[in-house]
């Protein structure tokens, strides 16, 4: 691990002595940033200074690098933010391995509440406060979700890694994301499913604002998106929800876009998303299809 001493600062403290420093009788908030980024150093920057801009900023940053292919260093993020614990995967796991390792770093520091958010999402700066006006009320059991705004307009929230607020004894007790479901319904499967089943209903904070760039979705979905989002989704309902739900719908959605909206490779993307659905109805998770990395596209 990579960073400002083992628990985000310089002067070699110990676990016990970063507790008692963080969280002095229990009864403030000790709340850690954690951050996923993948070769998107622009938007790392804006969604990093996003956070120290906060009215009430978080007291430490944990920054995962899911494989760039140009690493993260401390050298390159900016100044002025809060006190970072940069740690580099040795390989791109996409956002269910990212998470899984940041969650267990995480778990591993002396924080009590983490802020879960996405590269591409820029908070608005009362938004942490206004998340944590609500964690507060129940902070054992805080699991706090904002409004995100997404670049053609629309709003909603949305059960994924747009700066919710979760406390640390329920990742401690559901575990951490399933890293084996590389991209796509890992969110759902943990967020949407895991954490609710094990009594933690997600709450809305209406004033809560997070705005998402979107930054990796330029042009036509990449091939292999197919195959993880048809093998999740069936992997989903069968072995995790037990239940069919909305996936007949869901399923003709995305055999309709791969054929309808697509301009070129249907053939590819309709093979890739039946070798997906046959891999999820065995289990066979993983990565089974070749990826391709994707770059952040510049925003205006």
């Amino acid at each position: 691990m990579a960073g400002q001493g083992p628990w985000g600062n310089d002067d070699g403290e110990t676990m016990n002595e970063a507790i008692e420093r963080v969280r002095p009788g229990d009864p403030d908030p000790s709340i850690m940033a954690v951050v996923l980024t993948h070769n998107a150093p622009a938007s790392l920057e804006r969604c990093l200074l996003s956070i120290a801009a906060q009215s009430a900023p978080p007291q430490a940053i944990l920054i995962v690098d899911n494989a760039s292919r140009v690493p993260v260093t401390m050298a390159d993020l900016p100044e002025g933010i809060p006190p970072v614990t940069l740690v580099r995967s040795d390989h791109n796991g996409g956002p269910a391995g990212g998470y899984a390792i940041a969650l267990e770093q995480f778990v591993d520091s002396p924080y009590r509440h983490a802020w879960v958010i996405d590269d591409d999402m820029r908070p608005d700066p009362e938004c942490l406060e206004r998340l944590w006006v609500v964690a507060a009320k129940e902070p054992a059991s805080a699991y706090v979700f904002p409004v995100s705004y997404q670049p053609d307009g629309s709003f909603g929230a949305w059960p994924s890694w747009c700066g919710f607020l979760v406390a640390r004894e329920i990742i401690e007790q559901v575990g951490v994301p399933m890293a084996e479901l590389f991209w796509w319904a890992e969110d759902t499967e943990y967020l949407q499913w895991r954490i609710p089943q094990a009594g933690y209903p997600m709450r809305i904070v209406a004033d809560a604002i997070v705005r998402h760039d979107a930054i990796r979705q330029n042009g036509a979905v990449p091939v292999w998106k197919y195959y993880y989002e048809a093998r999740n989704m069936l992997y989903v309902h069968l072995y995790v929800k037990k239940k069919v739900g909305y996936y007949p719908r869901n399923i003709v959605k995305l055999f309709g876009r791969a054929i309808l909206r697509e301009p070129e490779g249907r053939g590819q993307r309709v093979q890739a998303m039946m070798r997906g659905l046959a891999d999820g109805a065995r289990g066979r998770l993983g990565t089974q299809f070749p990826i391709e990395s994707l770059q952040e596209r510049q925003t205006s």
